[in-house]
């Protein structure tokens, strides 16, 4: 726990709060439960004496165990007996130990729900940081740009899509840039476009990027649907072609799985939130990123395409 700590303090710009382990009377023998201020926010089980077989796309052989999920990732599995542990890898299953199931499950919960534990502490201790290189730029942007508060919303929205805030600086010099007044979202996406080389090296693999695209006709629908009330921005869009879009989604999401890739949508990015908001409903571990988060040395490969009263085409 203390390594994965450090390593996500190392990755993501951020000290998660010390996790906590105590004795739950009220559990079976062999389960656990990942609480969040106190809330369960997710439970496993694990089998102590024997090893976890994740189950391959097409096993070379069968092997006796009992039938299970993988926690973090929900991949069928199978506990084994230690004696079935070489046979299992020999027919191509990934053989775990009990141990590393519930530390998987536990980093995975924890970058899942980062935001929720970056508080207005944290965000004031990062800024203190920030003071001693760079007083200048930190005396320009707070209070008169940005809030602690308006700042705490903005790197939470930054954490809660799986973007590192390492780089405190370049994105307070981003929020002088976009000015006051905007709103929340708005500033957000230009710190994400400043924040285009983080956002590469975290998506991008060996100079490629692999994505679905959305058709012409599905953008310009999605920026017809959006509606602004008093609390700003959001898509009000029909239940026909939203419901089109998360089908093809979901069929052209099995490639990235065979490709073990992480899935991800570009669009352009006017509707790049709005998208993303819809999207993390149906399919949370989907990234939706615009093509000026992209930097330019990228090859970009669309593996898919989503179109309105159609199949996806796939690449």
């Amino acid at each position: 726990i203390v390594i994965f700590r450090r390593q996500y303090a190392q990755d993501m710009g951020f000290v998660i709060p010390s996790i906590r382990l105590h004795d739950g009377a009220a559990l079976g023998t062999n389960q656990y439960i990942i609480r969040i201020r106190g809330e369960e926010v997710a439970r496993g089980e694990v089998l102590v004496d024997y090893y976890l077989a994740l189950e391959p796309p097409n096993p070379s052989g069968q092997i006796d165990g009992i039938e299970a999920i993988e926690p973090a990732y929900g991949i069928p599995s199978r506990w084994i007996l230690p004696e079935n542990k070489e046979m299992a890898e020999i027919y191509g299953y990934t053989v775990i130990t009990p141990l590393t199931v519930m530390l998987t499950h536990l980093s995975e919960t924890i970058k899942k729900h980062s935001y929720e534990l970056l508080g207005r502490t944290e965000v004031m201790q990062l800024v203190e940081h920030l003071k001693k290189t760079d007083p200048d730029l930190v005396a320009d942007a707070i209070p008169n740009v940005v809030t602690y508060a308006n700042l705490e919303k903005i790197l939470r929205n930054l954490l809660k899509e799986g973007i590192p805030i390492r780089d405190l600086g370049l994105i307070l010099e981003a929020i002088v840039d976009a000015g006051p007044g905007r709103d929340i979202d708005a500033i957000t996406e230009q710190v994400r476009a400043r924040l285009s080389r983080t956002i590469t090296r975290r998506f991008c693999e060996n100079g490629q990027l692999r994505v679905v695209t959305l058709d012409a006709d599905v953008e310009t629908k999605i920026l017809a649907a959006l509606t602004k009330n008093d609390h700003g921005v959001y898509l009000a869009l029909s239940p026909d072609i939203m419901q089109q879009i998360i089908a093809q989604l979901g069929e052209l999401r099995k490639k990235f799985n065979e490709l073990s890739q992480t899935p991800i949508l570009l669009t352009s990015q006017v509707i790049r939130v709005y998208v993303s908001r819809m999207v993390s409903q149906f399919y949370p571990d989907m990234y939706v990123l615009s093509f000026n988060e992209i930097t330019s040395n990228v090859q970009i490969q669309a593996i898919g395409n989503v179109s309105l009263g159609a199949q996806p085409k796939q690449a």
